[in-house]
């Protein structure tokens, strides 16, 4: 599939993650500096019993779980949004493991959520405006805004989504949406942000992502 480049620092290739929906949240062990704050302290024992004993729950468990890091966006334009903490990759990537027996001790555990340490991954499913016709994935510019501040996105990842249809008379269907996953660096406060998602240099998209209540 087709995608753009957007700023030169930035990396954009196609790829989707996994999101899950439910109605109920399952609790962790207690929050642990680092790993579910900024990053840099290895998950301690607790942590990494509670990721595992998600990964082999029940599948309502599971779902459960996932349901705490969807967040609700009041714009038309965005249909959802997943945020993947790190204790939430925690738990992804224990799920991953599950089926060749999980992770030997704690350190199996660190190694493999070090590539994701200190870093915020949000995915929103995005529309775009039925007139604008785009043949092309538009321009993204995507930043997580505070009170305070206006971080830009470390990396940018596109999935377009394809109206029914040609809309060109060489038989391409216009992209009337996207699947629009990017990773920040972890915010030091956990407080509420937004996500600010600037298509075409034209118009805005927003959805509110309350971090305190996702571990």
């Amino acid at each position: 599939m087709a995608a753009a480049v957007f700023a030169a620092e930035r990396r954009v290739i196609s790829r989707t993650m996994l999101g899950r929906n439910a109605d109920a949240v399952l609790a962790p062990p207690g929050r642990q500096a680092g790993l579910a704050d900024a990053g840099g302290s290895i998950p301690v024992d607790g942590l990494v019993e509670f990721a595992q004993r998600v990964a082999r729950g029940s599948t309502a468990e599971r779902v459960a779980f996932h349901a705490g890091y969807r967040s609700v966006a009041v714009d038309p334009g965005i249909d959802r949004v997943e945020v993947v903490t790190e204790l939430r990759r925690l738990v992804l990537l224990a799920e991953t493991h599950s089926s060749a027996g999980g992770w030997r001790d704690a350190r199996d555990a660190a190694d493999a959520l070090e590539p994701y340490r200190g870093r915020l991954t949000v995915e929103a499913r995005v529309r775009f405006h039925p007139q604008n016709g785009y043949l092309s994935v538009p321009r993204l510019d995507v930043n997580l805004a505070s009170a305070s501040t206006m971080q830009p996105a470390l990396d940018i990842f596109v999935e377009p989504i394809h109206g029914p249809g040609a809309s060109a008379p060489d038989g391409r269907p216009a992209i009337v949406g996207a699947v629009v996953e990017t990773t920040f660096a972890a915010p030091v406060s956990r407080g509420v942000h937004t996500l600010v998602i600037h298509v075409d240099n034209v118009y805005l998209l927003l959805a509110t992502i309350d971090l305190t209540r996702m571990p």
